[in-house]
C-alpha cells in the first residue's frame, strides 16, 4: 500500500469514527435547543440510573420481607 492509500483510509475510517461520536453525544432530529435538553448519551444515562434506583428499592424490600420471616424467636 502506497501513502496515498493510506491515507484515503485513515480519511474514511476517521470519518465513520467521527459521525459514529457526534451520532451518539449530538441532539436527536427533532431536538429543541432549551433548558430541558439532552443528548442520547445524557438520556440513556438518565435511563440507566432511574433503572438503578427503581430495582435497588426492590432488592430493598425483598431483603426487609426476608428478614420479616426469617426473624429468631417467631412462632412457626
Amino acid at each position: 500500500m502506497g501513502k496515498s492509500e493510506n491515507f484515503v483510509i485513515g480519511l474514511i475510517l476517521g470519518a465513520a469514527v467521527g459521525a459514529a461520536v457526534a451520532y451518539v453525544f449530538g441532539p436527536s432530529r427533532a431536538t429543541t435547543f432549551d433548558a430541558k435538553y439532552q443528548s442520547r448519551w445524557d438520556r440513556a444515562l438518565a435511563e440507566g440510573k432511574e433503572a438503578e434506583l427503581k430495582r435497588k428499592a426492590e432488592l430493598e424490600e425483598e431483603l426487609a420481607e426476608t428478614k420479616r420471616r426469617h426473624t429468631p424467636g417467631q412462632g412457626r
